[in-house]
């Protein structure tokens, strides 16, 4: 099929189902499945509030190859539209095995030789299938979105380019935050209640869509009518500023249940409730314990806590002396970690040859099973000391993000019933062995500095660690912040001269 057969598919099609859309001076695009049909839409740059009187979400038809017509808004980014009809279209050249579709088929192909051995009284042939409730709930959806992108026009200053608008909802409570740009300017401006209304009610329109209600609904609106949405169901952490208490997802929730939570706004939800453990909870737990003898599960194939305690700092003071904003820290009485993967961890060192390691993995199969297979959370603190309380773990389990959690006590680390080995690899820096930490030091050192890299975990071993030995391990990195990577190992206890 070429683009004229396409638009003429389209045009009868218009005309046909009585819609009220130009039949005129359609134009064709070409994507992998046919032809997205449409008419094109001319700005009098001039008039700077043109942009006002233009259908934001106007209608474009989507030819496929086999003759199908579907309609859908221009609201819906292009490329989302596309990839489904073409989805669709693979799924029904699958099923034309059947007598059904073969028929189809063969009367179609007939009727298009027919028309082009004679004049046809009719210019094209299409079978077209009755939307379903889902795709109808789509369309009201994205048809509600162009009085609220017009509304939010109104509000701009002259001359702006392009607005953002993000709204963050649930049934309880409400953000709104609106942006109007001009080149790399922007500017704030406040949603009126109105156009709130408006947000509300296309979100509960939405909310029968099989995905359910958005939580974020963001908006991207240019001066020539452009419309982009995107709808945020929560698979990455809201921003500062669009995070909601945790009652009011929970309010939510009650009113829109779903089928999965993204575990992040799950434990959020759930709060300190599920993970935490306050002193008078941990000794009530300990004591628990202790009258049916339940007792802690041994730990194999973690180095001991000097080792993690060395080769920790060792890290921490390369990547202080490099000046990077990641990677391992040393602070007063504890370690601290945080990956670009979401994951980390926490050591707490504590009087008496105690310790507490904790931390959570971002992706964690434990906690997915726990919040939506239905499974109970992993247990982290069975046969645990009464003084592993809040403040010596990660602060993860105050939001039900915990996934693993050990004590170092009479010479070797342990954990409750659950076995969490699988959850360290991410959360923890690289200290598993001698030869792991070297090799993260050296990545950030440069070439040929294996042996001062080496030599600076030995002496630490030998205590005989020196500001020598820090010093040596950035001979090839200039600029390098020599005294705050010395006091990384100061402040772990490590320097001894």
């Amino acid at each position: 099929m070429d683009a004229a057969q396409a638009i003429s598919l389209a045009a009868n099609w218009i005309r046909s189902h009585g819609v009220d859309y130009p039949t005129d001076g359609l134009v064709a695009d070409r994507f992998e499945a046919g032809w997205s049909v449409y008419a094109p839409v001319t700005v009098d740059e001039s008039d700077p509030m043109a942009f006002l009187d233009m259908p934001v979400g106007r209608s474009v038809f989507l030819v496929g190859d086999s003759g199908r017509i579907e309609e859908v808004s221009s609201s819906v980014p292009p490329q989302q539209a596309q990839d489904r009809f073409t989805t669709q279209e693979i799924a029904d050249a699958h099923a034309a095995g059947s007598d059904e579709a073969q028929f189809m088929a063969e009367f179609e192909r007939a009727f298009q030789q027919a028309a082009a051995e004679h004049p046809p009284a009719a210019s094209s042939f299409t079978v077209v299938d009755a939307p379903s409730d889902e795709a109808r709930t789509a369309a009201e959806a994205s048809r509600l979105l162009e009085p609220i992108a017009q509304r939010l026009a109104q509000l701009g200053p002259p001359g702006w380019e392009r607005l953002s608008a993000e709204f963050a909802f649930t049934v309880s409570a409400e953000v709104a935050q609106l942006w109007f740009w001009s080149g790399d300017r922007s500017m704030p401006a406040p949603v009126p209640l109105s156009i709130g209304e408006l947000v509300r009610h296309q979100r509960n329109v939405a909310a029968r869509m099989p995905a359910g209600p958005w939580w974020r609904l963001l908006l991207t609106v240019t001066n020539h009518g452009v419309m982009t949405v995107e709808y945020d169901y929560g698979d990455q952490p809201f921003p500062d500023g669009q995070l909601l208490a945790a009652e009011h997802y929970r309010n939510d929730l009650a009113v829109h249940p779903r089928s999965h939570v993204p575990v992040w706004l799950a434990g959020y939800v759930a709060g300190p409730a599920a993970q935490g453990r306050d002193p008078q909870r941990a000794a009530a737990a300990a004591a628990a314990d202790a009258a049916v003898g339940r007792t802690a599960v041994p730990v194999d194939g973690v180095p001991s806590l000097a080792e993690v305690w060395a080769r920790w700092a060792a890290l921490s003071a390369v990547y202080v002396g490099v000046r990077s904003e990641w990677g391992p820290r040393i602070l007063p009485g504890h370690a601290w970690y945080e990956s670009d993967r979401r994951s980390g961890s926490v050591l707490f060192v504590l009087p008496g040859e105690r310790a507490v390691l904790s931390g959570g993995k971002w992706d964690s199969p434990l906690l997915e099973a726990a919040y939506n297979g239905g499974r109970p959370l992993p247990d982290l603190y069975s046969g645990a000391p009464a003084w592993v309380t809040d403040s010596v773990l990660n602060t993860r389990n105050r939001n039900g993000l915990l996934t693993f959690c050990l004590w170092w006590t009479d010479g070797r680390w342990h954990r409750g019933a659950t076995d969490t080995s699988g959850e360290l690899d991410v959360p923890l820096p690289p200290i598993r062995t001698p030869g792991e930490t070297v090799r993260a030091m050296t990545s950030l050192t440069g070439p040929g500095t294996d042996p001062a890299c080496a030599a600076l975990l030995t002496a630490i071993g030998d205590r005989k660690a020196s500001a020598h030995h820090v010093a040596a391990l950035f001979a090839r990195v200039p600029g390098a912040d020599v005294g705050a990577a010395v006091n990384q190992l100061s402040l772990a206890g490590l320097l001894t001269a």
